[in-house]
């Protein structure tokens, strides 16, 4: 039989490849008038979630590009209904609901390619204005050298700022510390907006644990800083001059300050890969983000799922599109039969679930209310960074919670 549905999955990142492989692996064997489009700037699946370690210069072997970087064709290939699959290296650039069809600018051609879509998958994630590597740049190869020339900028550097003091950054500069600054090789400075690092919807004792964690590390921590300007030095190119408004603690008292160094890395900058898609899809309250409804569905559009952090129903965690792909999975062969899905989200859902590494054995979270010690951090998250579940999440098997559903 001729496949007579598409099924387009944008982002080929934790849950749009996951879903693409399951939607191969389970859904096709059932569904002969089927076939799965994955659209996709990226030739290679991004395991960014280490991206805080591997951007460290000379790092092992258990930080090498196979642990990170790996190829998604391939992959699907070995499938038995290979030929009902499409890889579109690409990027999409309009999406029309109201006629089930988005349009889609291919890396290596000129000519817009139209897709009409039966059911629509939006898992195009998020990336960072500054063109640094905590999530993939346009290409595979743009990212590659992002990570490449962020390393030597490192390793040739004495004095290193990191802007912004939220998971990425006390991560990245938990990992410099615990590297360079520890031991007097490099100087190592974080800013931070608030007083204290770490969102601020996290406990006190959560982001106090933080700071001072890296502070044991050798890692400088400068709160109530607002970035004004950052400029070549003005007698050496070479270095940067990062001038800061910084706040006292008890708020009354402003001065502006300027602090020179080698390098300055910003881990702020995430937008939302979701320029595509029309306002009316947008939520007017967390820009950039999509609105979903209870069922993971896009506000008005019954065959259009968002997951992950294009979608506003939980903070932009891996831990929430993770949860959210392994519920569309299970609801798929309802929905391809017409049934009615049940509700993915929950009050009860919606809690604090967080964790950060903090160099290579410390590290702090919160779940709900509770604060997990700091070795149990390490043991989950900071030994691997991920990096022992990334080639299951590229193959489509599991990820880092099991197996993914049959």
């Amino acid at each position: 039989m001729a496949p007579t549905k598409t099924v387009v999955v944008l982002g080929s990142g934790l849950a749009g490849l996951s879903i693409a492989h399951f939607l191969v692996s389970r859904i096709l064997p059932e569904q002969p008038d089927l076939r799965v489009v994955l659209v996709s700037p990226l030739t290679h699946f991004y395991f960014n979630l280490a991206s805080v370690r591997f951007a460290l210069p000379d790092r092992d072997a258990s930080m090498a590009e196979d642990r990170y970087l790996f190829p998604i064709a391939d992959r699907f290939a070995s499938y038995p209904h290979a030929d009902r699959f499409q890889f579109i290296v690409g990027s999409a650039t309009q999406l029309r609901p109201e006629i089930s069809t988005v349009t889609v600018k291919p890396n290596d051609q000129a000519d817009d390619l139209e897709l009409a879509y039966h059911t629509l998958i939006i898992a195009t994630g998020t990336g960072y204005t500054t063109g640094m590597p905590w999530k993939a740049l346009g290409s595979t190869e743009q990212t590659r050298a992002a990570i490449a020339q962020l390393q030597a900028q490192i390793r040739g550097a004495q004095s290193i700022v990191v802007g912004g003091a939220g998971a990425t950054g006390v991560e990245f500069a938990g990992e410099l510390g615990a590297a360079f600054a520890k031991n007097g090789q490099k100087k190592i400075t974080i800013l931070s907006a608030d007083a204290l690092p770490l969102e601020p919807r996290l406990k006190d004792s959560v982001r106090a644990f933080a700071k001072k964690e890296l502070e044991k590390l050798g890692v400088e921590y400068v709160g109530g800083a607002r970035m004004l300007s950052v400029n070549p030095a003005a007698n050496d190119k070479d270095k940067k001059e990062i001038e800061i408004e910084v706040t006292d603690a008890g708020g009354n008292n402003k001065t502006t300050k300027t602090i020179t160094a080698d390098l300055f890395v910003p881990t702020y900058g995430m937008t939302y890969n979701t320029s595509f898609a029309p306002a009316s899809m947008h939520s007017p309250s967390q820009p950039g983000r999509l609105l979903q409804n209870p069922d993971l569905r896009a506000k008005g559009h019954d065959n259009v799922f968002v997951l992950g952090d294009a979608g506003s129903l939980e903070p932009p965690q891996v831990v929430a599109a993770e949860a959210q792909t392994r519920h569309l999975m299970k609801e798929l062969r309802t929905y391809f039969a017409g049934g009615a899905i049940s509700t993915y989200y929950t009050p009860a859902k919606d809690k604090i679930m967080f964790a950060a590494t903090i160099g290579p054995s410390r590290g702090t979270g919160q779940l709900g209310t509770f604060q997990p010690p700091s070795f149990l951090i390490w043991w989950l998250k900071g030994r691997y960074l991920g990096t022992n579940h990334a080639a299951n999440f590229a193959a489509g098997v599991a990820s880092s919670n099991g197996a993914w559903p049959k």
